[in-house]
């Protein structure tokens, strides 16, 4: 999996969802500074943590890890 272009849908899907990294990170209870990471492709996260993202953000599981969207 490509970290940058997971990166970017999330922050993209956080955009439309008119989000700040620090509201996601509360609703999903996790860390600002995680958010920040798993958008610049320096870390990804666990699928736990993914599944949420995916909630929060009203997306699938597969708009995230489709290569071609």
């Amino acid at each position: 999996m490509d970290a940058k272009k997971l990166g970017k849908k999330i922050k993209l899907a956080r955009v439309e969802n008119d989000l700040t990294q620090a509201q996601l990170a509360d609703a999903i209870s996790a860390k600002q500074k995680s958010i920040s990471n798993y958008e610049n492709g320096i870390a990804l996260p666990t699928l736990e943590t993914l599944e949420k993202i995916v909630k929060q953000l009203n997306k699938s599981f597969a708009h995230f890890l489709d290569e071609l969207q």
